[in-house]
């Protein structure tokens, strides 16, 4: 009997993970169609979507205010439930103004997957600091998922298997510290919605739940994209496999000639954007950033930073000239694949993934 139960807990133990990580890739056809979906203009630093970004949007200012409302109305004509956590904190600078922006696909799904970034850019007192890279980008690809996801997204939509899942995004505000990164002056936005999330309880009548926090299957928080030639490494174990399916697709997109394989600025061969080799390889303690908060209470965390940091990491030259519009592009559409295939989503009515 008690062998019995122990092997029980053996094969749950060891074979549950591999039930719970293995969901069927889209057909090549289904990875061409959803490249297909990249639109140059919106990607480009120039473009519609990414250039109303790329401007100073220090928090408390009226310019990340500005950002804030573009954001918000990106979501709004898509039809997105959108909700704001504003808020104020005391800074080195006194009593500043804070807003997250949170919005989900469909609210009324208990699963999810979240994709972050902050909106907020870094107060600088003798240059203008865009903070392009940093993440002005990232939260343009993430608005980019968006847009073109949409349409497969929606409830009645034939290619969605994941009735329970959705997508949800947060753009964090006052991720930069105002003087020094520390405890308290940092990750602003974060800290009050991890805290917040945490304290705010819900019901499910498919899953238990104690709090918001439950809602998050994982956490893909992305910073510091658009320069050429900087790898991520695998910073948790948690998301490993997560890691490795990222890899999986870069390889697949490149199978199928989809991504760009030089540099849009110099001409230089792109490398792999995943480095699996990296000395920080589940060493995700080194580097601070949003998602620590959610982190310290559980929740699974993928970490898309690089590292080394870009060299124009916290200085007057991440602006729009860094950006290399082949590596936005391929950016693009490997977390917009990421996406598809974590919510089992086809976006050809009739394939079967």
């Amino acid at each position: 009997m008690k062998c019995s139960f122990l092997l029980k807990h053996f094969i749950l133990y060891f074979f549950l993970p591999l039930f719970i990580h293995c969901y069927k890739e889209v057909t090549n056809e289904s990875l061409r169609h959803l490249a297909q979906f990249t639109d140059p203009e919106r990607l480009s630093v120039n473009g519609s979507l990414m250039k109303p970004l790329l401007v100073e949007r220090v928090s408390g200012t009226p310019a990340n205010i500005q950002v804030r409302e573009f954001i918000v109305n990106h979501f709004e004509k898509l039809g997105w439930h959108v909700e704001l956590d504003e808020f104020k904190d005391m800074t080195p600078f006194g009593e500043k103004n804070f807003a997250n922006i949170i919005v989900t696909e469909n609210p009324d799904k208990p699963n999810r997957l979240v994709l972050a970034a902050h909106y907020d850019s870094m107060y600088v007192t003798d240059f203008e600091f865009i903070g392009a890279t940093d993440s002005a980008i990232p939260c343009g690809i993430l608005m980019n998922i968006a847009e073109t996801l949409d349409d497969v997204l929606k409830g009645s939509s034939t290619n969605y298997r994941q009735k329970e899942k959705t997508i949800q995004m947060i753009f964090f505000d006052g991720e930069e510290a105002f003087k020094e990164w520390g405890p308290i002056d940092s990750i602003y936005g974060a800290r009050h919605l991890a805290e917040k999330w945490e304290t705010t309880s819900v019901s499910s009548p498919t899953r238990a739940m104690k709090n918001k926090l439950d809602h998050v299957e994982v956490l893909v928080l992305l910073d510091l994209l658009g320069t050429p030639n900087t790898q991520f490494p695998n910073f948790y174990r948690s998301t490993s496999w997560l890691f490795y399916k990222l890899i999986g697709i870069e390889n697949r997109l490149n199978n199928q000639s989809i991504l760009k394989t030089k540099s849009a600025k110099t001409g230089e061969r792109l490398i792999s954007l995943f480095n699996p080799n990296s000395y920080l390889t589940f060493m995700g303690e080194a580097i601070g950033d949003d998602h620590v908060p959610f982190l310290q209470r559980g929740v699974n965390v993928l970490h898309m930073i690089p590292y080394p940091f870009p060299k124009v990491w916290h200085n007057k030259g991440d602006n729009a000239d860094c950006i290399d519009q082949a590596v936005v592009e391929n950016l693009a559409v490997i977390f917009r694949t990421f996406a598809a295939e974590y919510l089992e989503l086809d976006p050809l009515p009739h394939n079967e993934l």
